[in-house]
Order: C-alpha cells, then sequence, then structure tokens
C-alpha cells in the first residue's frame, strides 16, 4: 500500500483566531491549503504526541549522561548506641578489666561523599544510544508531522471534491426541472404523452435525492477537515483552492526510486534505528569490561555536632572486574544482537517498501491522467448527445426516452469528471510523497 505524504510550509499563525471570528463574520473565511496544514501541526493530536516523545528522549539522554558525570550526596547522622563487645569477640576472660556490654554512648558524623565514573565502557555506549535516540525522536517527529500534513491534504482535497459533487448534483436537477419543463410543454402542445411528463418527474425526484446526499456528503467532508485542523466544528468554513488538471512530464523511475531513497524520513528513522540497535549491543557486550571510578568523602566525626568534633576524610580508587553473574551478560548481547538483526532486515525490507511506492504512484499517475482526460471528454461528448437527444423530441422525432438515455449519460459524465479529476490531484500528492518531496504539492 502507498503511503501518503505531505510537509508543507507554515504561512499565517493567526488561523484559529480567524477561525473563530468566522462564526460570527457576515462571510467566511477563505482557508488555503498552506493554513490548514499549519493548524493542523498545531493542533493535531499525533503531531502533539510525537513532540512529546522527543522531550522523552532528551529526558533519556539526560538519564544515560548521569552515569558518566559525578554522584554527589551529603548524609549527617546522630546516633546513641551500645555494643557487646563479647559478640565482637572481646570476653572479659580474654580481656581482663574490660566489660562485655558498654554504652550507652553517642556518635555523629556528618559529610559529603562523591563518586566519580572514570572508565565504564557499557555506560558510554547507553549514553551513545541514548543520543541517537535523541536523533530519531526527532525524525519520528518530522514524520509524524509530514504524516499530518498529508491527512490534512487528502482532507483538503476530499472538501473540494465533494462540493464539485454537490456542485454537479445541482446541475443535474436544474436539468432535470428543464427537461420536465420541456416534456410537460411538449405534452400540452400534443407532441408528447403523459408517460413523457411521469418519466421526467421521477428523473427529477431522483435528482433531488441525490442532490441531498451530496449535501451531506459536502458537510461530512468539511466536519472532517475541520477536525482535522483543530477549529471549532461549528465554523464556517470556504476553501480558497480549487483542484486543477495540470499534468505535468512524470519524473524518470530510476531517479525517482534514487531520490526517495534519500529523502523519505521512514528511512532515515530506520537508519537510525539501526544505529541504535548496534550502539546497545556494543553496550551489552560492554558489560564484559573492567569499570573505574574514585571515590572520596570529606566530613565531620564526634560525640555530638558540638563535641568533640573532627575534620576526616577518605580517597580511593576502585576497580570492578566482572568474573561470572550468571550468564546474564552472554544473554543480553545476544539479545541486543537479535535486535540489531531485526532493525537491519526492516531497513532493507523499507527500501524495497520505497521503491514499489514510487513504482506503484508512477503508474497510478499515468493512470489518472488517462482518466482524467477520458472523463473531460465524455463529459463534451455527453453534452453534445444531450442537445440532439433535445431537438428531436422537441421537433416530436422521438420520445423523451432518448432524452432521459442522454441525461443519465450527462449525469454519470459529470460525476465521473468530478471523481477523476480529485483522483488525479490525490495521484501527484502520492507521487511527490513517494519521493520524498510532498513539500512540493500545490493545486
Amino acid at each position: 500500500m502507498s503511503r501518503h505524504r505531505l510537509i508543507l510550509r507554515c504561512l499565517p499563525a493567526c488561523l484559529l483566531a480567524g477561525m473563530a471570528c468566522a462564526q460570527t463574520a457576515a462571510s467566511p473565511q477563505g482557508l488555503t491549503l498552506a493554513q490548514a496544514v499549519e493548524s493542523a501541526l498545531k493542533n493535531n493530536l499525533q503531531a502533539k504526541l510525537a513532540q512529546e516523545r522527543t522531550v522523552e528522549s532528551r529526558a533519556r539522554q539526560g538519564i544515560g549522561l548521569s552515569a558518566l558525570l559525578p554522584n554527589i550526596s551529603g548524609v549527617a547522622y546522630q546516633m546513641n548506641l551500645t555494643a557487646n563487645l563479647a559478640a565482637q569477640g572481646l570476653a572479659s576472660s580474654t580481656f581482663p578489666g574490660i566489660p562485655a556490654f558498654i554504652g550507652p554512648f553517642n556518635r555523629f558524623d556528618a559529610r559529603f561523599e562523591a563518586v566519580q565514573s572514570l572508565f565504564n565502557l557499557a555506560s558510554i555506549r547507553r549514553y551513545q544510544a541514548t543520543r541517537y535516540g535523541v536523533k530519531l525522536a526527532e525524525q519520528q517527529r518530522q514524520l509524524a508531522d509530514e504524516q499530518v500534513a498529508t491527512l490534512t491534504a487528502l482532507a483538503y482535497i476530499q472538501v473540494l471534491e465533494a462540493r464539485q459533487a454537490e456542485e454537479a448534483a445541482r446541475a443535474n436537477v436544474q436539468l432535470s426541472q428543464q427537461l420536465l419543463d420541456l416534456a410537460t410543454n411538449q405534452r400540452n402542445a400534443g407532441i408528447a404523452t403523459g408517460l413523457d411528463v411521469a418519466r421526467a418527474e421521477t428523473r427529477l425526484a431522483s435528482q433531488q435525492v441525490q442532490q441531498a446526499q451530496a449535501q451531506t456528503n459536502s458537510d461530512t467532508a468539511h466536519l472532517n477537515l475541520l477536525r482535522m485542523i483543530g477549529a471549532p466544528l461549528s465554523a464556517q468554513l470556504a476553501l480558497a483552492e480549487e483542484m486543477r488538471f495540470d499534468p505535468q512530464p512524470a519524473p524518470e523511475t530510476v531517479q525517482a526510486i534514487r531520490q526517495a531513497l534519500d529523502e523519505r524520513l521512514e528511512l532515515r528513522a530506520a537508519a537510525e534505528q539501526v544505529r541504535i540497535a548496534d550502539t546497545e549491543r556494543k553496550a551489552a557486550i560492554a558489560g564484559w569490561a573492567p569499570t573505574v571510578s574514585a571515590f572520596g568523602d570529606y566530613g565531620s566525626s564526634g560525640l555530638k555536632p558540638n563535641e568533640i568534633n573532627l575534620p576526616t576524610r577518605s580517597v580511593g580508587i576502585r576497580v570492578d572486574v566482572p568474573v561470572f553473574n550468571g550468564g546474564r551478560t552472554k544473554s543480553e548481547a545476544q539479545l541486543a544482537a537479535s535486535r540489531l538483526r531485526e532493525a537491519e532486515m526492516q531497513l532493507d525490507d523499507l527500501k524495497a517498501a520505497v521503491e514499489k511506492d514510487v513504482r506503484l504512484a508512477l503508474d497510478n499517475l499515468a493512470t489518472r491522467e488517462q482518466q482524467t482526460r477520458a472523463a473531460q471528454k465524455s463529459l463534451d461528448l455527453s453534452q453534445r448527445e444531450l442537445a440532439l437527444a433535445q431537438d428531436r423530441f422537441r421537433n416530436g422525432v422521438a420520445d423523451n426516452i432518448e432524452v432521459t438515455n442522454a441525461q443519465t449519460a450527462i449525469e454519470n459524465a459529470r460525476q465521473m469528471a468530478v471523481s477523476s479529476l480529485a483522483q488525479f490531484n490525490i495521484a501527484r500528492l502520492n507521487l511527490l510523497a513517494a519521493q520524498g518531496r510532498a513539500g512540493s504539492f500545490s493545486f
């Protein structure tokens, strides 16, 4: 399935205020595609959640960095205690004159303690993975913005399509009314029969039903767009742009695929995921490496805070050499290696999917262009057919069955022209998105 992607640059910063004013203004606001995208990026839940995930990734980076920075703490205590010397091997029989039970006595201690990692390869690798995670989160945020913008553009096109379909339905009703008037006049002139009038009345009623359905579809499309951009659902909405049929030469397939492989944000995010998985694998392997840390403390010891206090300190270096931890490090390394292979397979599969997207988008665009041309031609021919059928019916050469058939043809042609034009513009958007150039889309 092709992925729909779109990134458009923001223009004005006060869309929502304008949308609110539109509820009381005499005429609705005209909304451009760029304004709709800007508002969606500010208000859509998916875009907001992606922004929060970026904040989370930066917080995880800070947590990873904390393992490499000094850890300083302060501690103070005042104790009153007793001791059994015999429990420590100092029995009175061995040391005459020393009682087995001593106390109670006081002890006070207050000091600062500091620990600094000098070398911990596993912590270094984990911190590097969090740094790559920040880049991944930022790319995913951009990808989320692109997806939101694409959906907004699709909703915008759907509103334009629904509006044109409504106009076509209104034109069909007007045509049916004209043909009913013609049938009535012909019957009054003795040329047509009551069956011709009944047939025209039935056709008019059918088109009125379709016009009501087109109105409902238009209202639904407008609500979807308002929901997407975060505007009040009661706002009056008018679009400032129109769909156009402006075919351009399609890019070469090889060039389009190369550009997609360079520009698609999904591929960049997948490549960053491989980088993270590889760093996490190295961090797991580093669990076998020794770690070196420095520690020290400085404070005051005595019986009470103001009694027999003397400054005391300790400084040292600690080396930890892992020997055996039950196979935990080995299992962690195997798990990380498996995740790396999964990320690499996903990246390779995504590259193939991107190439498929481009090829399908090119084929689809060519098909939609042909369909749009054919639909426009069919509409022109159906209009000529209807004019000829009307003349034959007006001159009494034929009944209005030919008129009804021609009317059906022009109604279908109108619907096909609206649908094919919308599908053509969606195909243009899909191709640009497949190449990673959706930001250049415009009507």
